[in-house]
């Protein structure tokens, strides 16, 4: 699996997540937590464990990092 794809999984698993904590009826599962929920991808947990606002922030990198990746920006460690 390439950068892109990685990157847009992740993207799509953090708007989920920000999903649910926006939806949520309890103010609890706003906030930074590990809820067992089976619909989440395993290789995103990490995500769960983020407040609405860590959640916002990330999903902005991620954003950035895949319209730099569309359009040819290398990352600097290559």
């Amino acid at each position: 699996m390439n950068d892109d794809e990685l990157l847009r999984q992740e993207l799509r698993s953090a708007r989920e997540e920000l999903v649910r904590k926006r939806t949520s009826e309890d103010p609890a599962a706003s906030e930074s937590c590990l809820p067992l929920m089976p619909e989440r991808d395993e290789a995103f947990l990490r995500l769960a464990l983020m407040s609405v606002e860590e959640l916002e922030t990330h999903i902005g990198r991620l954003e950035r990092d895949l319209a730099d990746l569309e359009a040819g920006v290398k990352r600097p460690d290559e």
